[in-house]
């Protein structure tokens, strides 16, 4: 079969084409998908070669035999997806600030340091952080403001006040866990 004969029996629904492409495909898509996402999981690299598939397979009439090869052109598919599924589990693996916050229970450490019995004590060792951190601490804390808010104010990048809020809040846990 002729890759332009592939794409009309898959075109028509042709399960036996798609399982011919898909013998004949599998390995290369594998290695493409591995080559970008070799640090996640077996199911992962598994379900973007899967979605390759189901791309072609939903619109085999996108590929056309004239300007690439079908080699070609599902390693692009592959790619692609691929990359796409890197940056989503990196972004799922990210947690930002706000997500730390909301997602710990009431019994959390900086829960317990922002409630009135220590709002004196936390007052005095947020006035002792350098700056900016002890700004971007008021900013956040006392003034509700987030964190791109408090970027566009104190003129830095958005991951810069991220860290500092990261630091200042282990150095508030190491405080809270020393006070007792």
């Amino acid at each position: 079969m002729n890759e332009e004969q592939i794409r009309h029996a898959i075109a028509s629904g042709d399960a036996d084409a798609m399982e011919w492409v898909m013998n004949h495909y599998a390995g290369l898509l594998w290695k493409v998908a591995h080559s970008i996402l070799y640090q996640a999981s077996i199911q992962e690299i598994e379900e973007c070669v899967a979605d390759t598939f189901f791309t072609f397979w939903q619109n085999p009439n996108a590929f056309q035999s004239g300007r690439s090869s079908l080699k070609n052109y599902l390693a692009t598919i592959a790619k692609h997806k691929a990359i796409d599924r890197y940056r989503k589990l990196n972004r799922r693996s990210e947690l930002t600030y706000e997500d730390e916050i909301h997602a710990q229970h009431a019994e959390d450490l900086l829960v317990q340091l922002i409630s009135k019995e220590n709002d004196v004590e936390l007052k005095q060792l947020i006035e002792s952080f350098p700056e900016p951190e002890r700004e971007i601490m008021k900013r956040r804390f006392y003034d509700g403001q987030r964190p791109h808010e408090i970027s566009e104010a104190l003129s830095l990048h958005v991951r810069q006040i991220h860290n500092k809020l990261y630091r200042s809040r282990q150095r508030l846990k190491t405080w809270w866990i020393n006070r007792k």
